[in-house]
């Protein structure tokens, strides 16, 4: 029986799914619901100090600067689709720039796009690798949104990177002070309740364990930031994710034609997410209230 597709008796019981890495180390971890938030943790927690190494290689992608492999350049140019889309967003939804913090900001493209478009801005990257790309161009970098000022952003992002962080409950509390009356924060995550997770199950690619610490339904993010005044304003899908999404899944299945395959699964999912506005991977956009 799947973790996810049985939402009520989720309420009341307490699920554990065990899923490998198949990228790295391929050692098992489980899934743990909280169900008053709907989020699965990942179990066991790596140790800080043990965390960095379930990165180091040279196949984690938003990590590095071009791609080689048709898998790669496949990613590449989902990222460059990716970094117009976000550009459009934001202009959509500030008349004039202001100031942003992108925490987990790799090699800073997106950054590097707000800049150019007159933003102040500052990064967060924990990976040494990605963060001296970022510092070549000029980027500016902090070491921990508790570092920062209150009140000091007009946009905090989250391009998934919210799954990575080592503990959820102090990052929350950190950018609700340093994010302005009426800021926006984004976050863009995978969906665990989507039709794609539920086709791939335990070798769903997005999973990611154990880089990915925690998992978010739809509501998730919602049930954690409303009570503490922030509204969510806007859903949208990531489409070009589920695409890359079911090449990697179809991947650690061993598939002859993971490329042809994840092409086929990732419209069936984009197509199945615009009926049931459920997509694979989605942005949640959220304003800071006032009072």
């Amino acid at each position: 029986m799947f973790l996810v597709e049985h939402t009520d008796r989720m309420k009341n019981e307490k699920f554990k799914y065990r899923i490998k890495d198949h990228f790295l180390s391929h050692e098992f971890f489980s899934l743990e619901l909280d169900p008053s938030t709907e989020i699965l943790k990942t179990k066991p927690k790596p140790s800080l100090k043990d965390l960095p190494g379930y990165y180091d290689s040279k196949e984690y992608l938003s990590h590095q600067k071009k791609g080689e492999t048709l898998f790669s350049k496949s990613y590449f140019f989902a990222k460059k689709c990716m970094l117009l889309f976000k550009s459009r967003m934001i202009s959509g939804l500030f008349h004039n720039p202001g100031k942003a913090l992108d925490v987990g900001s790799g090699t800073g493209d997106f950054l590097l796009v707000l800049k150019n478009k007159g933003w102040e801005v500052v990064g967060i990257e924990p990976a040494d690798l990605a963060r001296n790309e970022a510092n070549k161009r000029g980027l500016r970098h902090i070491k921990d949104i508790k570092n920062c000022k209150p009140e000091e952003f007009d946009l905090i992002t989250f391009w998934h990177s919210l799954e990575h962080v080592y503990s959820l409950k102090e990052t929350i509390k950190n950018l609700v002070v340093t994010l302005k009356k009426e800021g926006t924060l984004i976050v863009a995550c995978p969906n665990y309740k989507s039709w794609e997770a539920q086709h791939y199950k335990s070798r769903w690619a997005a999973w990611d364990v154990p880089r990915h610490l925690r998992h978010f339904s739809p509501k998730s993010l919602r049930l954690i930031l409303e009570p503490l005044g922030l509204e969510q304003t806007k859903i949208k899908p990531l489409p070009l994710d589920s695409f890359y999404i079911s090449m990697l899944s179809e991947k650690n299945k061993k598939s002859r034609t993971p490329f042809f395959k994840g092409i086929m699964i990732g419209a069936a999912s984009n197509l199945i997410g615009f009926f049931s506005n459920n997509f694979s991977s989605q942005i949640y956009v959220f304003r800071k209230k006032s009072n």
